[in-house]
């Protein structure tokens, strides 16, 4: 597949941060100044974690607001529509766009959200689901009532809580209560881990039941758990552009050495503008980093089509779209 015919593939993503891809067009507009694009998002030479997360401050500011976080939403889903992406899953975590908003709440944020998924795949025709995150840095408390946000609007546009933030400093093993609750209250959840730590946080995710694993990059080389995933079946949400800025991979992507082992992967964005990217740049660069044949390329589409939390139809219906594209 070329570019244009990789672009007009039917696509899923299910890892994609509100707070990281809205558009230069939409961060100006919401702030009432122009901003240089640099000032949003980071090249290859990123140095450090610290200063790819310095660059979503602009866009948490721009969505200030219950209107903003509804049109911010109708605005990743137009970017989805320019490229093919027929569902996607966008993820925030409401407190921090509360607690940087004006007089908004994080029920707000939410109800917000579900607003212009709503909106967005009326005016778009790309479906999708909220995903809440969970943050490291935040109190059990706090997370709680992310897990109670969740919790309510489950099956009303949201669809899972995942957890987020500084894996290195906070430790996966250190939630064990927070998705005790959630198992107890039957809210499923997705974990990142193995972007900014190792082993220990990946099987520290699995032991909780994470039902999907952000990044996952640092199981590289660990066959052990590799066989774990393939046989739990557990989906990863891989993100190369950002991987690489981050410096969560610094030589070979384990892209390949993953669809070999026969894990479910699958490939995102993570963040549109601060890495500046789209679903096509990545899959692009991953048919190229892992030598990817046009059977291939589908059936990484075909994984986040299976790993989403789509309705049934929704996914067989993307299914078919992908069985009579080759």
């Amino acid at each position: 597949m070329d570019r244009e015919q990789i672009k007009a593939l039917p696509k899923v993503e299910l890892h994609c941060h509100l707070d990281g891809s809205l558009s230069p067009e939409f961060i100006s507009s919401h702030l009432g100044r122009s901003l240089d694009f640099k000032d949003l998002s980071v090249s290859i030479e990123c140095a450090s974690l610290n200063e790819y997360l310095e660059k979503f401050d602009a866009e948490i500011k721009a969505l200030s607001t219950p209107d903003a976080v509804r049109d911010g939403v109708m605005d990743v889903l137009a970017q989805a529509d320019a490229e093919n992406v027929r569902y996607m899953e966008i993820r925030f975590d409401p407190f921090c766009l509360a607690e940087a908003g004006n007089a908004m709440t994080p029920d707000d944020a939410v109800a917000a959200s579900i607003e212009g998924l709503r909106a967005g795949t009326l005016k778009y025709g790309v479906k999708g689901n909220i995903i809440l995150c969970a943050m490291r840095h935040f109190d059990l408390e706090k997370n709680l009532g992310t897990l109670s946000l969740v919790e309510k609007y489950l099956g009303k546009g949201v669809c899972c809580m995942d957890l987020a933030g500084a894996e290195a400093v906070y430790p996966t093993s250190g939630f064990k209560e927070l998705f005790k609750a959630a198992r107890t209250r039957n809210v499923p959840y997705i974990i990142h881990a193995g972007e900014a730590d190792g082993e220990s946080s990946i099987r520290a995710a699995l032991s909780f039941g994470a039902k999907r694993i952000g990044h996952g990059v640092r199981m590289q080389g660990i066959r052990e758990l590799e066989n774990e995933f393939v046989e739990k079946g557990i989906p990863i949400e891989m993100c190369p552009t950002s991987n690489f800025q981050t410096k969560a991979v610094t030589g070979i992507y384990p892209l390949r050495e993953f669809i070999d082992a026969g894990i479910m992967a699958t490939i995102n964005t993570d963040n549109r503008t601060v890495s500046n990217t789209t679903l096509t740049d990545e899959l692009e660069s991953a048919k190229g980093v892992a030598n990817l044949t046009d059977a291939e390329l589908v059936s990484l589409e075909k994984n986040a089509v299976n790993a989403s939390f789509a309705d049934e139809a929704t996914k067989n219906d993307i299914l078919k779209e992908l069985e009579a594209f080759l």
